[in-house]
């Protein structure tokens, strides 16, 4: 009875995980077409204690990252792709934005 309740439960956690995007923002990165090109942008947002993870895609100039439960102000986003030599030409926020005591509207 116990294995069953632990199976629905992962079950429904899956179900509802497929619907919401892994990522929390996408970032559109001029001049960024190959791994050697993101290996200084890579550095740099792997040092940040508030990103869980991040994807590259080269072929598309992205990066998409994944908070743990505080978001990057666009500003400081903008300012570290700065430092890493590229220009961030949009910024696109994949999950819905919910205000908390960090990052009130």
């Amino acid at each position: 009875m116990r294995s069953f309740f632990i199976l629905f439960f992962l079950a429904a956690t899956l179900i509802h995980a497929k619907d919401r995007p892994l990522f929390d923002v996408e970032i559109a990165i001029k001049g960024i077409v190959c791994p050697s090109c993101a290996i200084g942008v890579k550095k740099i947002f792997d040092k940040n204690i508030k990103v869980k993870s991040l994807k590259m895609d080269y072929e598309k100039e992205k990066l998409f990252l994944e908070y743990w439960n505080v978001e990057i102000h666009p500003s400081k986003i903008k300012k570290m792709v700065k430092d890493s030599g590229y220009e961030v030409s949009s910024i696109k926020w994949l999950k819905k934005r919910q205000p908390n005591r960090y990052n009130k509207p």
